[in-house]
């Protein structure tokens, strides 16, 4: 089974408070989908070093979400995780102890190097677009990653659901309507994307590239088209209240996730589905909360995420959970 790591989007993000203890602003949902994309593509067994690494880079609630699936200090011992398992009894998702490259470090230096790549490839893809990428003088493989594209508008939503296959969320919900909606690509990652005709063909333009670069280029990319959806969401609102639903594919992989300290994380069941529920506490003026569950039948994880300037209540947040498990079964 393909193994997928994330370490936290929030490493540092107490770092970043300004002197009034303030934070900026910061998109929880995007965050954290853009973590798991990231982690998908460069995170699966069978890459190298120079693959593993993960950015610490805190955007507006990217891929915050990082799939918060997290440790719960209150309700477990300190050596306890929480897992999640499949009907078969095999680990879908378990919790993981950060580790920080420490300053200097050999693999210190192995992150800077991908993320100033990953940041040039990010640059020279247009929204919505998939960008593969070859670096010259380390493996001879081909990174993936993708530019977002956010979807305005239920009608284009819909398209973009029905031309790659993704699932179509409701347009409402509990007195909730769409906002805007959110279809990302599956990024080839594991040893068997690796063998498939289109890899393969992408890897040798790219080397065909690095071959007759000059002047020292490391970094060749190119666009290639996609139609396989690795995630979806949608952002809904309620007069004063936010809420954005976001769903990923695991696709056969199993989950670890790092474990920041300021985070708190308990099982509840709701709907007859155990739900993770998560709150990060940043500082006394900051925090946010999510619920998370596994679905076995797309082996796929959705987390609900709240981001209205009106929060919701943990209650109100869970029983807005029961109603997407309810529709989404």
């Amino acid at each position: 089974m393909e193994r997928i790591r994330f370490d936290h989007e929030y490493d540092d993000i107490t770092n970043r408070a300004a002197a009034n203890g303030r934070l900026p602003a910061i998109n929880v949902t995007e965050a954290v989908m853009e973590r798991i994309s990231r982690g998908a593509a460069v995170g699966r067994k069978g890459r190298g070093a120079f693959m593993r690494p993960v950015m610490k880079r805190t955007t507006a609630f990217s891929g915050a979400l990082m799939l918060l699936l997290l440790l719960s200090v209150s309700a477990y011992a300190a050596s306890q995780y929480i897992e999640i398992r499949n009907a078969a009894g095999e680990i879908k998702v378990q919790t993981i102890d950060a580790i920080t490259p420490q300053p200097g470090s050999a693999e210190r230096a192995e992150n800077e190097a991908y993320n100033n790549y990953l940041y040039k490839a990010q640059n020279f893809a247009k929204p919505g677009e998939v960008v593969a990428f070859y670096v010259k003088g380390k493996e001879d493989q081909a990174l993936y990653t993708y530019k977002e594209k956010p979807l305005g508008t239920y009608a284009a939503f819909k398209q973009e659901a029905n031309r790659t296959g993704a699932q179509l969320l409701p347009q409402k919900l509990s007195g909730y309507s769409f906002v805007s909606g959110k279809v990302a690509p599956y990024l080839p990652s594991t040893d068997a994307d690796k063998q498939t005709a289109a890899y393969k063909q992408v890897l040798s333009e790219l080397m065909e590239q690095a071959a007759a670069g000059t002047n020292g280029q490391k970094l060749f990319m190119k666009a290639v088209p996609w139609s396989k959806p690795g995630s979806v969401s949608g952002l809904y609102t309620k007069g004063k209240y936010k809420s954005e639903l976001s769903k990923y594919s695991l696709a056969g992989g199993q989950l670890s996730i790092t474990l920041p300290s300021y985070h708190n994380a308990e099982k509840i069941k709701v709907e007859g589905t155990e739900v993770i529920y998560s709150k990060a506490s940043i500082s006394e003026k900051f925090s946010f909360h999510y619920a998370q569950w596994y679905d076995e039948r797309e082996d796929s994880m959705y987390m609900l995420t709240d981001r209205g300037n009106k929060t919701l209540t943990k209650a109100e947040l869970l029983a807005l959970a029961g109603e997407w498990i309810k529709v989404l079964k």
